[in-house]
């Protein structure tokens, strides 16, 4: 999924260094990296590759829309890449369109858990008086069928339909209702420590907002580990104690 020569992406020098020597370099970009990069306009991934898609409402864009059910895509399910990967074959599908706004009274924060490959991941937490940058992935029955089995549903999120949501899209529509993973063990690792991620826009942030490298450096010193990729390859590669940090824990 990514190559050493997406090294450049990180932008801690030393950081950036340690990995560029370590053998299992592709492993940890793909932890360092999330959320992966992702257009800030509407675009449509279609035969695993990005189509822009005009900007403004249309009738095509309605067309293009219409029988999918509109879901929020917090932390990387906005990436093309990631994307990609999720519904490679055998799993390939039609488009998905994938479309940019703004919500109100939410924030995309860290979720207080760890990923199999090593990352901290994302999810949306009310944030009253915050507007945050949004992509919405319109999905059809059977796309939201693959993406509820990438997403641990009943281990790490659960899916829930948001009503009043009032995601005001750059196209011109408005999302009353929207699809969304809520993360099960919420998003404090400990009381009233709660991230916001950094290269995700927001207006009036409540929330201290931190990079990848900067959440997994916290979660390594909760643990009494030593800051160091090192301590994201014992996340992948040892499943208790990568269950053993998730959750609220008081100090």
């Amino acid at each position: 999924m990514f190559a050493v020569s997406d090294i450049h992406l990180l932008t801690d020098e030393n950081l950036r260094q340690q990995v560029k020597e370590h053998p299992r370099a592709q492993e940890l970009l793909r932890a360092l990296l999330y959320p992966y990069a992702a257009p800030d306009h509407d675009y449509v991934l279609r035969n695993r590759k990005v189509s822009p898609l005009d900007a403004g409402r249309s009738e095509a864009m309605d067309d293009l829309l219409r029988g999918r059910v509109p879901v929020i895509a917090a932390g990387s399910n906005r990436s093309p890449r990631q994307l990609a990967r999720k519904f490679a074959p055998p799993h390939e599908t039609v488009d998905i369109p994938v479309t940019m706004g703004w919500m109100e009274n939410y924030d995309i924060v860290y979720c207080a858990h760890l990923t199999g490959y090593g990352s901290v991941p994302a999810t949306i937490l009310k944030s009253p008086g915050t507007t945050v940058r949004v992509a919405v992935n319109w999905l059809l029955p059977d796309q939201l069928h693959r993406m509820h089995a990438t997403e641990s549903l009943g281990r790490h999120y659960d899916y829930a339909q948001l009503p009043s949501v009032g995601i005001a899209l750059d196209c011109g529509l408005t999302v009353q209702r929207a699809g969304a993973y809520i993360a099960r063990y919420g998003a404090e690792f400990s009381p009233g420590d709660i991230f916001a991620l950094d290269n995700i826009k927001a207006e009036n942030r409540r929330y201290p907002a931190r990079s990848q490298w900067e959440m997994l450096q916290y979660v390594a010193r909760r643990a009494g580990q030593v800051p160091h990729p090192d301590f994201i390859l014992r996340v992948i590669d040892d499943e208790n104690f990568r269950h053993a940090q998730n959750g609220l824990r008081a100090d």
